[in-house]
C-alpha cells in the first residue's frame, strides 16, 4: 500500500549535523521533528567524516516514536535515489542535517505539498517529489529548479499562538560552536511564553534554563515532572490548611519550578504530550483555588463563614479569582486570543498581576517577615484589582476596537 505521507531526507555529511544540541545532534532533533508529524520513514545520508557523530541516537528514540532511519554513505547516495519508488515514495521532505529548522518550516512544507521550499539566508528546506530528487545533482540547490517554488523564511507567520510569542521563523546553519551557543540561546528564548510575569522573567529564568540544560542530557521523560510539578502544588494544599505554611511554600516553589521546566524539556527534547499538557492545564486552576481556601481556613481557625478579615479576604480571593477567569475567558472567546496579549499596557501590567507565581511570592514574603495574615490580605487585594483592570480593558478594547499587539518576549 502507497504511504501518503512523506519520506525524511536528511543531508548529515557536514560534520556539524553531529553536534549535540540539547541532548541530541542535530540529526535526530529533525528526524524527531519529523515522526511527531507521522512520518515513519528517514533516509540518513552521512560520509566518512561525519558518520560516527550523526548516527548517535539517543535511546528514547525508538520507544516514543514509530520511525525507521536508514543510513546511507554518500558514495551510494544517487543509487539510492533512483531506486526510490514513486509509487511507494511519492514525496520527500529534504533537509541539511548541520541546519535547525524552525517547526514553523517543516508545518508549512507539509501543507503546502511537493514542489515547494522555504529559503532563508543561511539555508533552504523543500517538499519535493521524488522525480525531482532524481533529477537533481548530489549538492545541487533546490530552489534553483523550475517545478520548485520557493517561498521566503520571512513571509511565514511571526506568531506563536500556543506560546503567544512573536518571532520570526528561522532556518539557522551550523558551522562552529559559536553558531552551536546563538542557537542554544534560541531555542531556549522559545520555550517561554511571549507574555509572562516578573518571576517568571526575572526570578527563575537562568535556573530553570541549568535544571533543563542538565534534565536533556539523560531520558528523563518530562511527563514524570509534570506529574511531580502537579504534585508539589496540590501538596500545598493541606500544608497551608494546617499551618504548614513554610513546607507549603517549598512545595509550592518546587511545583511551579518543575512546571516550567516540563514545558521546557519537552519543547528542547521534542518529547510533546498533549494529554498529559491537557492534565496540567486542568490541575492548575483548582489547585490555585485551593491554596486561597486552605490559607483562609487556617488563618481564621475555619471559621471560614465569620467576618474577619482573614475570612474576608479569602472569599474575596476566591471570587475575584473565578471572576478573572470569566472576564479573561470571555475575552478570548470574543477576539480569539488572550486579554494579557491585546496592547502593550496589557503585556507590561501581566508581570505583576495577581497569578500564581505572584500569589507565591508574596506569600513567600510574608513567611519570612512572620506576616503571613498581611500577605494573605495583599494577595486579596491585588487579585480584587488585577480583576477590576482585566474588566476594564475588556471594555475599555470593546468600545474602541481590538488591535491585538503581540509582546515578543
Amino acid at each position: 500500500m502507497t504511504d501518503p505521507r512523506p519520506l525524511l531526507w536528511i543531508d548529515a555529511t557536514r560534520a556539524a549535523a553531529g553536534f549535540s544540541l540539547w541532548g541530541m545532534t542535530l540529526v535526530e532533533r529533525l528526524l524527531r521533528e519529523g515522526a511527531r508529524r507521522g512520518l515513519h520513514q528517514a533516509i540518513v545520508v552521512v560520509d566518512a567524516q561525519s558518520r560516527q557523530q550523526t548516527t548517535r541516537l539517543r535511546g528514547d528514540l525508538s520507544r516514543l516514536f514509530d520511525i525507521d532511519v536508514r543510513i546511507v554513505e554518500s558514495a551510494e547516495e544517487q543509487q539510492v535515489r533512483l531506486h526510490l519508488d514513486e509509487h511507494d515514495t511519492p514525496s520527500l521532505l529534504y533537509f541539511d542535517g548541520d541546519v535547525v529548522h524552525d517547526d514553523r518550516v517543516i508545518d508549512h512544507l507539509l501543507s503546502s505539498g511537493p514542489g515547494h521550499a522555504v529559503a532563508g539566508a543561511q539555508a533552504c528546506a523543500a517538499h519535493l517529489a521524488t522525480a525531482t530528487l532524481q533529477s537533481l545533482p548530489p549538492g545541487a540547490a533546490v530552489t534553483g529548479l523550475a517545478d520548485v517554488r520557493a517561498t521566503e523564511l520571512e513571509s511565514l507567520g511571526h506568531y506563536v499562538p500556543e506560546l503567544r510569542l512573536t518571532m520570526v521563523p528561522f532556518l539557522v546553519r551550523i558551522g562552529d560552536c559559536d553558531d552551536l551557543r546563538r542557537v542554544d540561546r534560541l531555542l531556549y528564548h522559545r520555550t517561554f511564553k511571549g507574555v509572562i510575569d516578573v518571576v517568571a522573567r526575572y526570578g527563575y529564568y537562568h535556573f530553570v534554563r541549568f535544571t533543563t540544560r542538565w534534565l536533556s542530557r539523560m531520558e528523563v521523560s518530562p511527563n514524570l515532572l509534570t506529574l511531580l510539578s502537579i504534585l508539589g502544588i496540590w501538596a500545598a494544599i493541606p500544608c497551608f490548611a494546617t499551618g504548614q505554611i513554610g513546607w507549603g511554600i517549598l512545595s509550592a516553589w518546587v511545583g511551579v519550578i518543575l512546571d516550567s521546566v516540563d514545558g521546557k524539556l519537552a519543547r528542547l527534547t521534542v518529547n510533546l504530550s498533549d494529554a498529559m499538557g491537557a492534565l496540567e492545564h486542568a490541575a492548575a486552576m483548582p489547585g490555585l483555588g485551593l491554596w486561597f481556601v486552605a490559607l483562609g481556613w487556617f488563618l481564621a481557625d475555619g471559621e471560614l463563614l465569620s467576618s474577619t478579615p482573614a475570612s474576608i479576604s479569602c472569599w474575596l480571593l476566591v471570587s475575584a479569582f473565578l471572576a478573572d477567569k470569566v472576564v479573561s475567558g470571555t475575552f478570548k472567546k470574543v477576539y480569539g486570543y488572550e486579554l494579557f496579549d491585546a496592547r502593550p499596557l496589557d503585556a507590561a501590567f501581566h508581570l505583576i498581576a495577581a497569578r500564581r507565581n505572584i500569589h507565591l511570592l508574596l506569600l513567600t514574603v510574608g513567611a519570612i517577615s512572620d506576616s503571613i495574615a498581611t500577605a494573605f490580605e495583599c494577595m486579596a487585594a491585588g487579585m480584587v484589582a488585577s480583576f477590576l483592570f482585566h474588566l476594564a480593558r475588556f471594555g475599555w478594547i470593546t468600545i474602541t476596537g481590538p488591535h491585538q499587539v503581540k509582546a515578543d518576549g
